[in-house]
Parts: structure tokens; sequence; C-alpha cells
């Protein structure tokens, strides 16, 4: 439950549109009931769309394509970039990643041309945030990184602040926390040097948040107080219903619970007049924590029953875009017709191919005797090398297609565990989610690589173990994994299915072998012994797997995947459970 809420302020302090907002956009709706082909209608399209992403996201989106619409006739680059962008920024809001992304990109490429830096910093802070809540925080700090430096090179240290807060939540989640305090500090000194008060109570509860997964309450509390007093003070009331519930979940951790039930009083008097169902839903759920904790069990009820009424408020307010998730599926399955179409269109192609090599053939034998047929046949081959490199770009980006799927069905299976509250539905999501980064991250590295038969294995376990520490939120120096994996080449198929044994093992070693320890080893080795045979062998430290395991799978999804994909390999598989488990499995690399 902390985490819910926690993570929410810590990413950002939500800003509700006050009077002179709701003037300014009754304004523009005005002018652009009547649109013209100019700067003015692409300017009144714009920010439109900006002031109603987070909250009238369709309306966002149809302004935001209007303005491009605008903007493209009139052909103002710089219009342009802008509308691109805030697309980018309702297709994020819409859950449409895939389309977001495109968006953000080609406002970047625009941005570039006009040497726009402040512009393609904040195109980057939009990939980044996208990439942050589908988990892949590499790519995240990559993206928060990049908007840093630009912001740098233009002196914007408003906006340099706001990135350093991204790169804070970064590292958070990476459970890097020292390296999250010191980011989260340097975005402090910016935000009170340019004196944005919004972005100081965002540094402050971030900071707190911060202390508090450390256990330093005190240091806790002053942030989230300091971050209180300035909401105090602006009278930023839509900000301080959030602050309230960190506050009194932090009071609550420490045992104080009069002091969490003042809190939280306090919270809801505020929020009642306000408009703000996810805000008073996370006070009620802590209430409801803090009457159990108290042993005030008919008070927890009561509590449990208003948390309910808003969460269907919110999933009322959800539903269409339930739909448009929906749609998104059948979207992505859409995708999937069209890949295996291409699939055909390369097999044909092979044919193709062999023909004409076929007659290359020929021609080449009617070149003893035939000199004149010389220009002719360098012709015939130019064009077979051209069809060659054009079935292996077809190849690539086949592969490139459906690591985009796989991370879009990750992406909305992440959107949907979040509303999961079942431990152990969470924990069949998560399996389900960890398989398919598995797959995604054979084809992600397929894309990449110039020789599409023969992959490196090294590069693709390392990413795994790093995507598998993310997925089960494994803590900084828990668990140790050492991994010896010799330089060798390996075809895709027998790649696919080493990754997707790995995932199973390490994630049943997560979630079982430690029974709840600090501390853990995993050795990952792989190697060949011989020209035709190959060893891969995985043993941790823990509390080993009982025998009824070994002998009789039963229910065990993750042992009949492990022995599934030994098979494919034709692998001989081996388990032992002294001092730990150990899995080895043998195969001839070659088959």
């Amino acid at each position: 439950m902390k985490k819910s809420f926690l993570l929410f302020l810590s990413l950002f302090v939500l800003c509700r549109l006050n009077a002179q907002d709701k003037a300014r956009i009754d304004s523009l709706l005005q002018e652009v009931e009547s649109p013209k082909m100019d700067t003015a209608t692409v300017y009144a399209y714009c920010y439109l769309s900006s002031e109603l992403v987070g909250l009238e996201n369709e309306k966002a989106n149809f302004y935001a394509k209007k303005g491009l619409e605008v903007a493209e006739n009139i052909n103002n680059p710089s219009m342009q970039a802008w509308a691109t962008h805030v697309l980018g920024e309702s297709y994020d809001y819409l859950g449409k990643a895939d389309s977001s992304l495109i968006y953000y990109e080609k406002s970047i490429a625009l941005k570039r041309t006009l040497n726009d830096k402040d512009g393609e910093g904040a195109s980057n802070i939009g990939i980044g945030m996208l990439y942050f809540y589908q988990k892949d925080l590499g790519k995240a700090e990559q993206y928060f990184n990049q908007a840093l430096t630009l912001y740098t090179q233009v002196h914007n240290e408003k906006r340099m602040g706001a990135a350093l807060n991204n790169l804070g939540a970064v590292y958070r989640n990476q459970h890097q926390y020292e390296k999250a305090i010191k980011t989260y500090n340097q975005a402090y000194d910016l935000k009170l040097k340019t004196n944005d008060s919004v972005g100081m109570v965002n540094a402050l509860a971030n900071l707190g948040t911060a202390y508090q997964y450390l256990k330093q309450y005190d240091k806790a509390e002053k942030y989230l107080m300091q971050s209180h007093d300035i909401l105090q003070k602006t009278n930023a009331k839509n900000n301080q219903v959030m602050n309230y519930a960190a506050l009194a979940q932090l009071k609550m951790e420490q045992g104080k619970y009069a002091e969490s039930k003042t809190f939280l009083e306090q919270g809801i008097a505020v929020g009642k007049n306000l408009e703000q169902p996810h805000e008073m839903m996370e006070l009620y759920k802590v209430y409801t924590v803090l009457d159990s904790l108290s042993g005030d069990y008919k008070s927890a009820f009561q509590h449990l029953l208003l948390q309910n009424d808003f969460e269907k408020k919110i999933s009322q307010a959800n539903s269409k875009r339930e739909m448009e998730k929906l749609e998104l599926i059948y979207q992505t399955q859409e995708k999937e017709k069209e890949l295996a179409l291409r699939q055909t269109i390369i097999q044909n192609l092979n044919k193709t191919i062999w023909m004409i090599a076929g007659i290359s053939a020929l021609l080449l034998l009617a070149l003893l005797r035939l000199f004149w047929l010389r220009s002719k046949l360098h012709k015939s081959n130019r064009q077979l090398n051209d069809l060659v490199k054009e079935k292996e770009n077809l190849v690539k980006e086949i592969h490139h297609r459906v690591k985009n799927n796989l991370q879009v069905i990750s992406s909305l299976l992440n959107m949907h565990v979040r509303k999961v509250q079942d431990p152990q539905s969470k924990k069949i999501f998560d399996d389900g989610i960890s398989r398919i980064q598995a797959m995604s991250l054979i084809h992600q590295n397929i894309y990449a690589h110039s020789n599409l038969q023969q992959i490196k294995p090294r590069e693709y376990v390392e990413k795994l173990v790093q995507q598998l520490f993310v997925t089960y939120q494994i803590p900084d120096k828990a668990i140790k994994i050492q991994t010896s994996i010799d330089d060798v080449d390996l075809d895709i198929e027998k790649l696919m299915s080493i990754g997707l044994i790995l995932n199973e093992i390490l994630s049943n070693a997560f979630k079982y072998a430690f029974n709840g320890s600090k501390s853990g080893i995993i050795d990952i080795l792989l190697h060949q012994p011989k020209p035709n045979e190959m060893e891969m062998i995985v043993k941790d430290n823990g509390s080993g797997i009982s025998i009824e395991m070994i002998d009789e799978p039963g229910d065990s999804l993750g042992m009949r995947l492990i022995q599934a994909f030994s098979e494919k390999l034709k692998a001989t598989l081996s388990i032992g459970n002294v001092q730990g488990t150990t899995y080895k499995f043998t195969f001839n690399p070659t088959q």
C-alpha cells in the first residue's frame, strides 16, 4: 500500500486547472470554433491539448492532431515540432505507448533541425517516462540523462531540476537510495534557486520517501513536513491530500498511531470538498490498516467501505480507458497477422533467391565461352546481393516488430497488475511478464546483431538477469549472481530455450530458494568443454529443492517448462539438492 501512493507522489505533484486556466481554455475554445490556417490556430490547438492531457485525454489527443494538421499545411517546422510533442504526450495518457514513442521521436528529429535543445529535452523526458512505467529503468535513465544534458547546455535550471527529480525516481526504484537522495538534493537546490514552489514540494516529498525506505524516519519526517509547510503557505489544497496520506503512513510505520490518525483526519477534511477520488481512496486505505493495527475492526470495516466507494468512482471513470486498452490489444493482434503475412512473403522470397542463384550458376558456366555476357552476369549478381540484403532487413524488421509487440503486451500486463490486490494473482502476472520479457530480449538482440544466424549468449544472459532483478524487486546485494559464460555462438532457437530455462530457474530461486534470507549466491556457468558438447550449470546455495518436486513436478508450471525446453534443446538434465539446488544441462550446440 505504501508503494502505491508514495510512487505516485514521488514522480510528480498533480496540478489541477485553476479559474484563470479555465478562462484561458474557454478563450481558446472560442478561437478554434472558426479555425484558420495560421500559427495562432496551431497555438490554440496545442495549448488546449497540453492543458487537457491527464484530464480529458480524448479531447487532448483530438486537439493535438488538429494542431499538427494545420502546422503541416502552413509548413511551419517549429509548430510541427510542438504539435508532435503534445500528440505523443496525449497518446501516453491514453495508454498507447507505441504511438506515443513514434511522435516523441518525430518531435526530437524536428527540434534537432531547429536547434531547439530545450524542446528536445522535453521530448526526451516524455520517452523516459514511457520506459519508466514499463519498468525499463535502464532506458528511462538514458533518456532522463539526455534531457539533463540538453537543459544544462541551454542553462534551463528549472527543467534541469525536473530531470534530476526523474533520475532520482529511477535510482530509488533500483534501490540505490543514497544515489537517489543525492540526486533529489540537487533537484531541490535548483528548484529553490528558481523559486519553483511546486518543484520544491516534489523534491522534498521524494527525499522523504527515500529516507522512509531506508527507515530513517526522523529525516523522512523532516522533508515531508517541509513539503507540507510549502503546500500550506501556497494554499495548494489539491496537493495537500497526498501529503497528509504520506505523513500518516510514516507515523503508522513508527507506531505513532494517534499522530497518524490526526494527519488522516486533516487530509479527509481538506479532500472532502475536492474531486480527488484517487487521493481519498489512498487516505482511507491507510486508515483501514491503521484501524486494524489499533484493534478497532468496526472502524476498519467502515473505512474499508469508504475506500471501496472511491474505488468504484475511479473504476467508472476508467471504463472508457479500459475499452481503449481492449482496442489496443485488437490492434496488436492485427499487427501479429501482418507479421505472419510478412513471414509468408519472406518464404516466397527465399524460393525466388534460390531460383536466381541457379540461374546465376548457369550464367557462370556460360561465361567460360561467352565473354560478352560478363556485364550482364555482373548486373545479375548485384541484384542477387540486393535481394539477399533486403531479405536480411525484412527478417530483422520482423524481430524488431515482435520485440515491440511483446513490449506492448508486457506494458499492458504491467498497467493491469497495478490494480491487482491478491498476492497470488499478482505473482501469476509477474511470472507471465518475466517470461514475455525473456522472449522480448532475444528478439531485441537479434535485431541489433549483424549475424542473424549466430548470437553470443553472454550479453543476453546479463540483460535477462538485470530484467529479473527489476521485475521481482530484489534489493541491492541481497542476492549475488556470478556468471561464467564462454564467448561462443549459438543459434536463435537454442538461445531462446536457454533464456526461458534461466528465467524459470532464477524466478524460482528468487521466490523460494533463500526463505527470506538477506543474502544468497547463484552461479551460472555456460561453457563448451568439447566441440560437440555444451554444458549449462545453474547452482544456488539456498534451501534446496525437494526430492518430490524433482521426481514428480505435479502442478509446478515452472518445472514443467524447464523440462519442456530441456527436451527442445535435446539436453540431458540432472537436478541435485545438496547444499542448495543444482541444475545441469548437457546438449550438442550444433544439432
